[in-house]
């Protein structure tokens, strides 16, 4: 057990006479028991100490799995292992989607149970009582692989197809698996990391987890068990039982052979509801024969779950009369156990009621005597388990006396006194804290006051009255309630290497020879060495075979929206002065932005003062924790405050990622040293909504906030004008009506900039004149390319936001053929469950008849339309209504706004999804899933008709990347190609375009290094041109792409560490190298050579090699005429260019060739 808390409690705890009395009475099996009174967190500690004390399995059940979550995370905290069966995640009789990652929990949980590593088991009342499939049905589908047994790749593949898995070239979801020479990845349903099986000729070599996006090793593992996709799986068997139980049933009897021919045998998305049929009635099993006899079974809130029990029923009951002439669907009773029958099964209940017991005369104190007739009372032994009794039809009952948590609303001095309360009343008070972080903020706040500050967290508070006791969350005491979804995964937005989806046809970049069209990869033989060449067109069908050696000399280009760009001419001059023009552009900007620094670093403004009280008291109150990324910002903006230069810092990150946090906290700041602060917003529902999470942030300061814009009224905008002259008003937010000359403020201190690029030109002049003596932050929520970043971090104050909110949810993602059913079906779902939904649809004369069609498909729902023909004044209207809930359904363009946050929003359908690239499906897909709750997106093709290939491909790719942070590569390109645009003007987006987004950004990073006299010398690329056999054969990777993928790498090795883990990788994702592959990495190590040694070329003509010297000053001379005297003349100097050196390699064999270039030139580096 780690937890401080539970340490600290549990000495507290052995001196209760009531929990004394629990474990007394579990030990003489003395069940039924009925405890009463334990209330909040105390509630995890004795559900922790039953299963320490005890040793015996936990079931818990509670009405809801959201109540399960909390106390879940409470007793992982206590270092038990805990999982909670999930429920379906649907309304009754709704389908579950085929990629939900649901199937997967599900069984994850399951399996968890038979294997012993799970300690304790939550379940909501749903999950409780559906049926599951016998234990023994479920182990014996699994396959068992360890290593040293013998293997048969295509029997396994042909096994893992039978349990429902899916074959691709590369595992990246669940339920795939990709077989490839002597490797064999399998991602498994449930799990966070696939598993990779490395084979030799028949028998099982290792056993690793991978990390499916980086494909790099995580632990090796002698034995795993391969579960299925789903807890049942549709072979011969199941299909005939549930055959043979159809034909039992009168409401499904003669739908029987549709049944098994549309649901069943296609997996059609809604065969799950037919799971319990999978089994004759008496081999049904419940969540309990998973567990068996040894477990303790609490039922939480008693009488809430028979209460919860009957809404279900009638809940079940109203959908099945509603749905059941659409479809064949089974009873409601054919799909849930009744709860007395469970809790009948449960063989040590303890019931939990939340109502003070009406009969005292069972209370177990009465049972058990006084502690000195009692032993048990005086210490709690181990169970005996030979002991069992029957269980008696009266529940013996035991009584706490806790209380549940306080709320102190957030009032601090409320919060002081109470303190100063129960301290004199003799209470020990414990306060716990979520981070380290906000630890420290409570221990300056509350230094005067004699208690324990811990940073740990737990459910809610409680106190013991009897042990003058007290635990207070600090959301209590701010008042807030918040939740991480353990389901949700924690990753980074990482940075985006281009050269990647990298299809035939595909336009490419080549440094020297301009803008081509990706043919493929070629293996030509050539005077006896094999290689592998890459084939690039330019125009007039001419073509070029770049070796794959220099594949770092070519990018993807990505650069037009749209219209394709024009293919160069082999040994033209356009494009050499495309370049030359580009670079000097680059030159001129990097310049500008350098006088611009410079002359902002010399200009004086107003130092803040350190943080005070307020502002510790103001970030304590945050309802989330904060994610490195937004601490380490939040320190960079107070430090570019408290320094006496006008800030100017620029915050990229996405919507959600915490700006806004960062903004008002930047503001408080202001504010609390007595300065006045402007928040700029480019539209009124923007204004709006920053203006609203300001009032309720700030609600117990004396801050006064007001918000200026076309919404407020004139005599209101007049009163803000003058509190804002006579320093009366703190803050306003608004619109660009904020920096019109009007507006005088008494003492302006801040200036926060939402998306600046969205602002006119002349307002954009005005901020430039205001930016000059105060302080300024500008937000921005469009991705900025990492090697900009770093680039312009040189000359330009800049913070980056890359991890997601905690609460984000991946999007289920739903490729379909267009569908009036499903239509009406994704908006019922989403509207009955209080949420809204965006229906796209990019043809504006349209709209009007998609409008009717809806409201015709979904008369109960309101419709209304957005596009971008309509006046800014009537789309804000008409946003500003939909954001506030006034209608359900908005039928748009692509025109929606990303920068709103409307978490309300959690369906998305996409008409006509094959007309949009994958960047704009991302985009658009993004927009909702940005609660905690889980969103949905529909992408829609035309029902019959035959999509492209390529069209397909884009939806494929989009429906298999749900997870947070699944590498959007040219999605996230496109989007950093306008971010690039955005932060660098219009003309910039010109050059961008006329030559690649990468070279662009490699040629403003090398001018701006240049000028800004960092003393960086450039890395030369260096040419080489070698006669050797290397390749990737296609027996090692059969993958086009992949092989692209591991030549770039190998290419893109500089330093021994780099080729050392790029060996590493290989060997570890594909199997043993095999030696043409070892040729190519012999090659990159020579590059590496040649770096550090500033060659420039090595290039092998007829057996000898020509060692061209960048640097011949740097050279050591010394060892370069060693190295010559040593050789027995097969190294020489050029007598016509001293800079080169000749290495005679005709006597060399074509494998040893790269080892004996690389053992010369390394003597010369040692």
């Amino acid at each position: 057990m780690k937890s401080l808390l539970y340490s600290s409690f549990s000495p507290l705890l052995k001196a209760y006479r009531p929990y004394k009395e629990l474990f007394a009475a579990m030990q003489k099996n003395m069940y039924p028991l009925h405890l009463y009174g334990v209330h909040g967190g105390l509630l995890s500690m004795i559900f922790a100490k039953t299963r320490e004390r005890l040793n015996a399995p936990l079931l818990i059940v509670l009405p809801t799995e959201k109540e399960a979550e909390a106390l879940s995370d409470d007793l992982e905290r206590f270092g038990l292992n805990t999982a909670i069966l999930p429920w379906w995640g649907t309304v009754p009789y709704r389908t579950v989607p085929a990629n939900s990652p649901m199937f997967g929990r599900r069984l994850r949980v399951l399996d968890g149970i038979l294997d012993g590593s799970i300690d304790v088991v939550f379940c909501g009342l749903r999950s409780f009582l559906s049926p599951l499939p016998p234990p023994g049905y479920l182990r014996a589908g699994y396959i068992e692989v360890s290593r040293g047994m013998s293997f048969d790749p295509g029997e396994f593949a042909r096994a893992l197809e039978k349990l429902g898995y899916m074959r691709v070239q590369r595992v990246s979801v669940p339920g795939e698996f990709a077989l490839r020479g002597e490797v064999c990845d399998v991602y498994m349903a449930g799990d966070e990391n696939p598993v990779r099986i490395v084979f030799g000729w028949d028998e099982i070599e290792q056993i690793r987890r991978f990390d499916a996006g980086s494909q790099s090793s995580i632990d090796e593992l002698k034995q795993i068990s391969i579960r299925p996709s789903s807890e049942i799986v549709w072979d011969e068997e199941r299909i005939a039982v549930l055959s043979s139980r159809l034909e039992q049933l009168p409401e499904l009897r003669h739908q029987r052979e549709e049944i098994i021919d549309q649901w069943i045998i296609p997996r059609k998305e809604g065969h799950e509801r037919f799971f319990p049929l999978a089994f004759p009635e008496d081999e049904q099993a419940s969540i309990l024969d998973y567990l068996g006899e040894k477990s303790i079974g609490f039922i939480a809130e008693y009488e809430r779950c028979y209460s919860a029990e009957e809404s279900l029923h009638r809940e079940y009951g109203g959908m099945y009369r509603k749905l059941r002439h659409g479809e064949p669907l089974p009873r409601p009773e054919r799909l849930l156990f009744e709860l007395e029958t469970l809790e009948n099964e449960i063989h040590r209940p303890v019931r939990m009621p939340l109502l003070k017991s009406a009969h005292p005369e069972q209370h177990v104190s009465g049972q058990l005597g006084s502690e000195e007739e009692n032993p048990l009372l005086q210490e709690v032994a181990p169970i005996d388990r030979s002991r069992r009794a029957e269980l008696q039809p009266a529940a013996s009952q035991i009584q706490f006396d806790s209380a549940g948590a306080r709320s102190f609303f957030g009032n601090i001095s409320f919060f002081k006194e109470e303190l100063e309360n129960m301290l004199q009343a003799g209470y020990s008070i414990y306060l716990l804290a979520d981070s380290d972080v906000q630890r420290s903020r409570l221990e300056h706040l509350l230094k005067d006051y004699d208690i324990t500050i811990l940073a740990e967290s737990i459910s809610s508070g409680f106190s013991i009255q009897d042990l003058s006791v007290m635990v207070i969350h600090e959301n209590e005491v701010f008042g807030r309630k918040r939740r991480v979804p353990k389901s949700v995964k924690k990753v980074k937005s990482e940075a985006i290497d281009s050269f990647v989806e990298l299809d035939e046809g595909d336009h490419v970049v080549h440094v020297n020879h301009g803008i081509g069209r990706f043919r493929g990869i070629q293996r030509i033989t050539a005077g006896g060495n094999e290689r592998d060449y890459i084939k690039l067109e330019y125009a007039k069908e001419e073509y070029i075979f770049v070796p794959i050696e220099q594949v770092n000399l070519i990018q993807r280009y990505i650069g037009s929206q749209g219209a394709d760009p024009r293919l160069d001419t082999i040994g033209g001059k356009s494009w050499e002065k495309r370049k030359s023009k580009v670079s000097k552009h680059v030159e001129d900007l990097a310049e500008r932005l350098l006088t611009l620094y410079s002359r902002r670093k010399k200009a004086s403004g107003y130092a803040f003062p350190p943080d005070n009280e307020w502002q510790i008291e103001f970030e304590a109150a945050f309802p989330f924790e904060e994610t490195e990324d937004q601490v380490r910002c939040i320190d960079e903006v107070k430090a570019d405050m408290e320094r006496p230069v006008p800030m100017d810092r620029l915050v990229c990150g996405d919507v959600g990622y915490g700006k806004t946090e960062i903004a008002m906290r930047a503001a408080f700041k202001a504010v609390s040293s007595g300065r006045q602060v402007a928040f700029l917003a480019p539209t009124t529902i923007l204004a709006e909504q920053h203006y609203e999470s300001l009032l309720e942030r700030a609600a117990e300061f004396p801050i006064k906030i007001r918000m200026m814009s076309r919404l407020v009224s004139r005599k209101d905008q007049r009163q803000t004008l003058e509190g804002l002259a006579s320093g009366e008003i703190d803050m306003v937010v608004g619109t660009h009506r904020i920096i019109q000359k009007d507006m005088q403020f008494k003492n302006l201190g801040l200036l926060v900039i939402d998306e600046e690029q969205r602002f006119g030109v002349k307002d954009k002049e005005r901020l430039k004149e205001l930016k000059a003596s105060i302080d300024c932050l500008t937000m921005s929520a469009t991705p900025i390319p990492r090697t900009l970043h770093m680039s312009l971090l040189k000359i330009r104050d800049m913070s980056l936001l890359k991890t997601p909110p905690h609460n984000r949810r991946p999007i289920e993602t739903h490729v379909e053929a267009f569908n009036e059913e499903l239509v009406a079906k994704a908006i019922r779902n989403e509207v009955e469950r209080g949420g809204q939904v965006f229906y796209l649809h990019n043809r504006v004369e349209t709209l009007e008849n998609v409008q009717l069609f809806l409201q015709n498909a979904v008369p109960e729902v309101m419709v209304d339309v957005a596009h971008g023909q309509m006046s800014p004044h009537e789309l804000e209207d008409i946003m500003h209504r939909f954001v506030h809930g006034g209608f359900q359904v908005l039928v748009a363009t692509t025109i929606i706004e990303n920068g709103i946050n409307i978490p309300n929003v959690n369906t998305i359908i996409i008409d006509r999804a094959d007309m949009y690239g994958i960047s704009q499906l991302y985009q658009l897909r993004g927009r909702v899933g940005r609660s905690g709750r889980l969103a949905y997106a529909y992408l829609l093709y035309p029902e019959q008709r035959a999509l492209s290939e390529l069209a397909m491909k884009r939806l494929q790719i989009i429906s298999d990347h749900t997870e947070l942070g699944s590498g959007f590569k040219i999605a996230m390109k496109d989007l950093e190609v306008r971010g690039a645009g955005n932060l660098l003007g219009s003309q910039q987006s010109g050059d961008i375009y006329s030559i690649g987004f990468d070279l662009y950004l490699k040629l403003l990073d090398q001018a701006i290094r240049r000028l800004s006299d960092l003393g960086e010398e450039d890395l030369q690329e260096v040419y080489l041109e070698m006669e050797y056999t290397g390749f990737i054969p296609d027996s090692y990777i059969s993958d086009t792409m992949e092989k692209m993928e591991v030549y770039k790498r190998i290419a893109a090795v500089n330093t021994q560490e780099l080729l050392d883990a790029v060996h590493s990788e290989i060997a570890d994702r594909f199997g043993p190298i095999p030696e043409e592959v070892a040729s190519l990495l012999s090659l990159a190590e020579i590059r590496v050579l040649c770096r550090d040694l500033n060659i420039s070329m090595l290039r092998e003509r007829k057996g000898t090699a020509e060692v061209h010297f960048a640097k011949v000053a740097k050279l050591n001379i010394n060892k370069i005429m060693e190295l010559i005297r040593t050789s027995g003349g097969a190294v020489k100097i050029d007598p016509k260019r001293p800079e080169v050196l000749l290495v005679d390699t005709s006597k060399v064999g074509l494998k040893e060739k790269s080892e004996y270039l690389r053992d010369r030139l390394s003597t010369i580096a040692g």
